[in-house]
């Protein structure tokens, strides 16, 4: 591993951080607002100012509005957007995981139809694949699909079931929607195993059938919401990769859900750890031994995390996918996040405990930070599995 920028990678790194500059925060983006809604117009717009710049999808191929980049040109990519300051594209589940799934298992008329309105956040994607009892454990999905005529291979299939910790569905067009099909009548193949008989759907969240109910965060946030669909239609056309075939096609999406947010994430830390040292340092508190070992390990932990990220882009140079080693990265940041949010109770004070305080977000909202893309516990056992190749849990 290599992290010598060639100088083609230095020319990209110079022009992104020119664009930024201009175009970012500290240019005409402006300050993002506090309304919910009014903040998600903000990131739309933000997007679409991506887009327009040839920014919002740097690792799409060209001959579908990206940009090309290397895997390296994608990680300068995402650390540069989080040094910034700038945030994450409206719709960055359509970016990273939408429209990566269609270009690998989509056909032409699908592909056609939903990638280019994905960059430009002109429609906008959520994921339905958590459920209230198959939350980390993908093969419990219960949600139903059956065939609205079952002697019709063409007609469209109804599904019914509960969604749930679905991000952004109140403002998503279209869902990346896995649900149980079985024999196509609402019955299991007879000996399937639970992986099987699932399907991959895009469904239309424009429909009275799809009711999106918003829950509340600790936070006061609504950033997720419940589904609950009652024979929402999906026509046979947005079957993504077949009918039975939803687990692989699943998995590609759920490879893609780490992919270069790991350098975003990785830089935000440090600087949230950067503030946090500049208060030590300022209110005394760096002085303190526990206090000081503690922002040390912190500093260490952001460092490694820096390194894993960019070591798993030899994996996928490797494999051609995001590999297992994703998990690596997820239970790390998750981890020293909230170990990060925890301390600056200690270093700022009863500041820190106030809900319009900046710490007092990040102390609340970290507590999602190990639950939400993967529980820990779920990263531990494919790291266990599938990198240090030990025995399947009986």
């Amino acid at each position: 591993m290599d992290l010598t920028f060639t100088p083609e990678q230095l020319a990209f790194r110079d022009e992104l951080r020119a664009w930024l500059a201009e175009h970012g925060p500290a240019g005409s983006l402006g300050e993002e607002p506090d309304d919910e809604d009014e903040s998600w117009e903000w990131r739309r717009e933000w997007q679409r100012t991506l887009s327009e710049g040839g920014w919002a999808g740097v690792h799409w191929p060209k001959e579908v509005g990206g940009r090309g980049a290397s895997l390296t040109e994608t990680a300068i990519f995402f650390e540069e957007l989080g040094r910034s300051g700038s945030p994450l594209p409206a719709d960055v589940l359509g970016i990273l995981l939408a429209g990566p799934t269609l270009m690998s298992w989509g056909d032409d008329a699908q592909q056609e139809r939903l990638l280019p309105t994905i960059l430009s956040a002109d429609e906008t994607w959520c994921q339905g694949f958590s459920e209230p009892d198959a939350g980390s454990d993908f093969a419990a999905v219960k949600t139903r699909a059956v065939k609205a005529d079952p002697d019709d291979p063409d007609s469209d299939w109804l599904i019914t079931g509960q969604k749930v910790w679905t991000s952004g569905a109140q403002y998503a067009k279209w869902c990346m929607l896995v649900a149980r099909t079985g024999d196509g009548r609402g019955g299991q193949e007879p000996g399937a195993k639970k992986h099987q008989g699932l399907t991959y759907f895009v469904l239309d969240m424009e429909q009275e059938e799809v009711d999106v109910r918003p829950l509340v965060q600790i936070t006061g946030s609504p950033e997720f919401n419940e589904l609950f669909l009652t024979d929402a239609r999906v026509p046979q056309s947005m079957v993504v990769g077949g009918v039975g075939n939803g687990w692989k096609v699943a998995l590609t999406t759920l490879m893609n859900e780490r992919a270069g947010l790991a350098f975003f994430l990785q830089v935000r830390l440090r600087q949230a750890l950067d503030r946090l040292v500049a208060v030590a340092q300022e209110n005394g508190s760096s002085e303190d031994p526990v206090i000081s070992d503690r922002l040390a390990d912190l500093h260490l932990r952001t460092e490694a995390l820096r390194l894993m990220a960019w070591k798993g882009l030899t994996a996928i140079e490797q494999y051609g996918q995001p590999g297992p080693e994703g998990s690596l990265t997820k239970w790390l940041w998750s981890e020293t996040n909230q170990l990060l949010v925890q301390l600056a109770v200690d270093v700022v004070g009863a500041e820190a405990l106030t809900a319009d305080s900046r710490w007092g977000y990040e102390l609340l909202r970290a507590r999602g930070n190990s639950i939400e893309g993967g529980t820990t516990e779920i990263q531990k056992t494919i790291i266990a599995e599938r990198v240090l190749g030990l025995p399947r849990a009986s």
